[in-house]
């Protein structure tokens, strides 16, 4: 089966290894494995579009590390059965556990939660353009 040109891209720039390391402590059985694994290609694209703004290259690895975080907590407590960029809408989710697991200092919550805001302004945007280029196209 052919994989879309969109996840080609994404593993082109990045490579399957890069997105099954990134992933690895995501999943538990194959369903949570495709799982993690849309989430992971979405999550790149997003790193990806954020890299080509000019960002520094610290601020793009606070992302990540924050893209990283977003995931595993949406692997293991988000309950989704299927991935879709919505979501992360409504976010920032998984303070509580951020907080408890991760860090409840200032700046480290607050750069979790600009991560969750540019993910969701990202998904809003994408969502927008696929639908401008769907009405195009009839």
């Amino acid at each position: 089966m052919k994989k879309p040109q969109h996840e080609e891209q994404i593993e082109d720039n990045r490579g399957e290894q890069d997105l099954g390391e990134f992933i690895r402590d995501w999943c538990y059985d194959e369903p949570s494995h495709e799982f993690a694994r849309q989430m992971g290609l979405f999550l790149f694209r997003f790193l990806d579009d954020l890299e080509s703004t000019g960002i520094s290259p610290q601020t793009l690895r606070k992302h990540t590390s924050n893209c990283w975080l977003i995931g595993k907590f949406e692997c293991d407590y988000g309950y989704h059965k299927t991935f879709s960029p919505k979501i992360f809408l409504g976010g920032p989710s998984f303070l509580y556990e951020f907080k408890r697991k991760v860090s409840d200092s200032k700046y480290a919550v607050n750069s979790y939660t600009a991560t969750w805001r540019k993910l969701e302004t990202y998904v809003q945007s994408s969502a927008t353009l696929g639908r401008c280029a769907r009405s195009k196209r009839k």
